[in-house]
């Protein structure tokens, strides 16, 4: 899951590194290159400037419909490129221009994802990059988990109902029921009393797996979470490595740093004039896996060395 604070951050930064646009004629001041970002939700409150780049954000606050509209405004600024988040965002921008270049960053996973690759092959002022949305990456925590676990058949899902990226995380599991040999349990938490809540009815449903999709409620309560999962003795896969640094089992996450630093070179490379069309799209980064050895020595858990060998972080104290 993209932390979209640290991603505008680390755009604006990244074009310190490219030439300026429009070099300044004798006496006047050089241009500011803008660019536009397009997404579904809103992270922040404020819009982002900088003497170096200027960032234009627009959100949907999670009515797609409400995109068209959003890229025409970038458009109508006349910002230098987009950055379009997902795949909502990719198609209602290419539908605004055929001029501005536009950077989508995408999880090709999802099925309704799957077309951008076609619409940057097809279009000259698209190119994108594929990144593990939440919705992806929770099926691979489920599928890892299972490798580790492999008596699971009945796995707890904790998730934010306010958050929408966990929302739909929860629906790809449930649509996906059928083709996997999991049965999925949905348990909704807005605070972290719902939380302590959750973990009675994890033995009443006899669950013997807990998967926890990621929302700060969750980073923010680690200590306790981590707690009442040992406590209730279930293999437990989380969303940060922090979560295993306090002594859970078990994360699988996407690497954040490395998504940004990919779109923002895109972006940069751009700014220098290069052309969308002329741009190959970077390898897929796959997600992070961390592991606490003795939280799985604790459970009964052999570790297969196949996992062991994909393991990027193993705690081992």
């Amino acid at each position: 899951m993209i932390d979209r604070r640290a991603f505008l951050g680390t755009v604006a930064l990244a074009v310190l590194a490219a030439p300026r646009l429009g070099e300044a004629s004798p006496g006047t001041s050089p241009r500011v290159p803008r660019v536009g970002v397009l997404g579904e939700a809103n992270p922040i409150p404020w819009m982002l400037r900088t003497p170096v780049v200027e960032l234009e954000c627009r959100w949907a606050e999670a009515q797609r419909e409400r995109l068209p509209a959003l890229a025409s405004q970038l458009v109508a600024l006349d910002v230098d490129v987009i950055v379009a988040l997902g795949a909502a965002s990719a198609r209602a921008s290419s539908r605004s221009t055929t001029r501005i270049p536009i950077v989508v960053v995408t999880d090709a996973d999802l099925d309704e994802d799957i077309p951008v690759a076609r619409l940057a092959q097809s279009v000259d002022n698209v190119t994108w990059l594929s990144a593990p949305s939440e919705a992806g990456i929770a099926q691979q925590r489920l599928t890892t988990l299972g490798r580790l676990a492999p008596r699971l058949r009945r796995v707890a899902v904790l998730f934010n109902p306010d958050n929408g990226a966990n929302a739909g995380a929860v629906a790809r599991l449930r649509g996906r029921a059928l083709a996997s040999p999991y049965e999925v349990l949905p348990f909704q938490a807005r605070t972290v009393e719902d939380v302590e809540r959750v973990f009675p009815a994890l033995a009443r449903d006899a669950a013997d797996g807990l998967l926890v999709l990621a929302d700060t409620l969750f980073t923010v309560h680690v200590a306790r979470l981590v707690e009442l999962t040992a406590e209730a003795r279930v293999p437990a896969v989380y969303s940060a490595r922090v979560f295993v640094d306090t002594g859970g089992l078990m994360a699988v996450y996407g690497d954040t740093g490395e998504i940004i630093r990919r779109t923002a070179t895109i972006v940069r490379r751009i700014l220098a004039g290069e052309t969308p069309a002329a741009l190959s799209p970077p390898p897929r980064s796959r997600p992070q896996v961390a592991l606490n050895v003795p939280t799985a020595r604790r459970l009964g858990l052999g570790i297969p060395p196949t996992l062991l060998a994909r393991t990027d972080v193993v705690t081992i104290l």
